[in-house]
């Protein structure tokens, strides 16, 4: 795997993700992708997500506010209901999930 990490760069920003081609995306990719994290079985995808919202609104380009809506809704509920906030976005995966 390439080494995606800046100079000085902190250990958590470093190859979490797969490539992502996030510019070329479609909507039933990102659809994909939210199911993914909803389900809890796929901590990739919630990066992706991530990925995809952070490149997309700091390069100020178009993003899909539904699929973002719905990822936070999801995110901020599960806060609310007392997760941790690795496991409220995603990124470990929910227990008894493969």
């Amino acid at each position: 795997m390439e080494n995606t990490r800046k100079e000085g760069g902190r250990k958590s920003d470093v190859d979490r993700t797969v490539k992502l081609t996030w510019k070329d995306i479609s909507e039933a990719e990102l659809r994909a992708l939210l199911a993914g994290v909803t389900s809890g079985s796929d901590p990739a995808a919630s990066m992706r997500l991530v990925e995809y919202f952070y490149k997309r609104i700091h390069d100020n380009l178009p993003y899909d506010q539904t699929i973002l809506f719905a990822f936070l809704d999801h995110v901020f509920g599960r806060l609310v209901d007392g997760q941790p906030a690795d496991r409220a976005f995603g990124f470990e995966r929910q227990a008894g999930k493969e």
